[in-house]
């Protein structure tokens, strides 16, 4: 995607391609008769471009640009001044080179570009005023890019915000509840605290770094939830309990930092109720060429007592990032059944 000064490259170049060297070329059939006088023609309008970039790179940004148009009516006969001044002294110059048609030079000199007396406008004025609207179009589509740029940084600036305060409700969330656990581990004295600490060590330096980053490769997130997982099955006396698969290839994609952590996180609460008999979370990451499917399940309470996260942290903020995310290329389907929970996430990828 080009850039805003790409773009006013691009229209500028095209603009004084057209008044240096193809304009000349419109002149008529007779450029066919005199092509050595229509090259002539093309050399003197490309020794003059300099006088109009000076009108729309500094005379209107300094004056209409910054709302002066005082200056602009004051400074406009100065300009004209400069612009016929440069075009005598090119008309001159042209005479003075050997390698230009003597028929040319000699159209060039009966002009009398040195002498005013002949004249106040050497170029014709229709012409030039010509030459002033097309480069004040230019300056304009110059101004229009510029805005539009200035438009999509301020809205990206505030989707980048927003981000982040949604980022930043996982991270303290997150290790509210793996602090929790470790306390529950520390009461206890239990042997598994240290290699607890030293997990979440691991799993906060991800946190803390590449979560602060615009997007991860998807196996860093892939590597982040094995971390997860482990850190769960410290507290865990079933650790076959948990179930965590990953089909297709995830080393060259991208994708938002700790998008999946919400849902890895409410199957774990969910699946720890007290009155569940059965204890499981099963996750599992597909991904192909066009899209990924991320997927949770985990038991339901047989009477009723867990619901689907949808007033909490967890599937709100999942929802509002991917909506800023991947708008109109993203479906998340939360299904509860009579026993499973499953909640499926799926992202168009091209």
């Amino acid at each position: 995607m080009l850039t805003y000064k790409q773009k006013s490259l691009i229209a500028e170049l095209s603009y004084l391609l057209f008044v240096g060297v193809l304009s000349p070329f419109a002149t008529g059939s007779q450029i066919w008769d005199k092509p050595s006088f229509t090259l002539s023609l093309v050399l003197l309008n490309i020794m003059g471009l300099p006088v109009i970039i000076i009108f729309y790179r500094l005379y209107l940004p300094y004056t209409v640009g910054k709302k002066r148009y005082w200056l602009f009516a004051l400074l406009f006969p100065v300009y004209i001044l400069l612009y016929e001044i440069w075009y005598r002294l090119t008309a001159l110059a042209m005479v003075a080179m050997p390698f230009i048609p003597k028929g040319y030079r000699d159209n060039l000199y009966t002009a009398y570009p040195w002498d005013y007396e002949h004249g106040l406008f050497h170029q014709t004025l229709g012409y030039t005023c010509l030459v002033m609207a097309a480069a004040t179009s230019i300056y304009v589509i110059r101004l229009l890019f510029k805005n539009q740029h200035n438009l999509f940084a301020a809205e990206t600036d505030k989707l980048k915000l927003e981000l982040n305060h949604l980022k930043s409700q996982v991270q303290p969330h997150f290790f509210f509840n793996t602090l929790n656990n470790l306390y529950a581990l520390s009461v206890h004295a239990s042997p598994k605290a240290p290699e607890m600490i030293a997990g979440l060590s691991s799993i906060m330096r991800y946190v803390l770094y590449n979560a602060q980053q615009d997007k991860v490769h998807l196996q860093q997130e892939v590597d982040f939830i094995h971390s997860y997982i482990k850190l769960e099955s410290i507290r865990h006396d079933n650790s076959e309990a948990i179930e965590f698969s990953v089909q297709g290839d995830v080393g060259a994609l991208e994708i938002e930092p700790l998008l999946f952590l919400p849902l890895i996180e409410n199957a774990f609460k969910h699946s720890l109720q007290k009155n569940l008999t059965n204890k499981w979370v099963k996750l599992a990451l597909a991904v192909d060429e066009d899209e990924l499917v991320f997927q949770t399940s985990n038991p339901v309470a047989e009477k009723g007592t867990i619901t689907n996260g949808e007033g909490g942290i967890g599937l709100n903020n999942v929802r509002k990032r991917l909506q800023l995310l991947y708008p109109e290329s993203h479906q998340l389907d939360v299904h509860r059944g009579e026993s499973i929970f499953t909640v499926t996430l799926t992202i168009q990828l091209n």
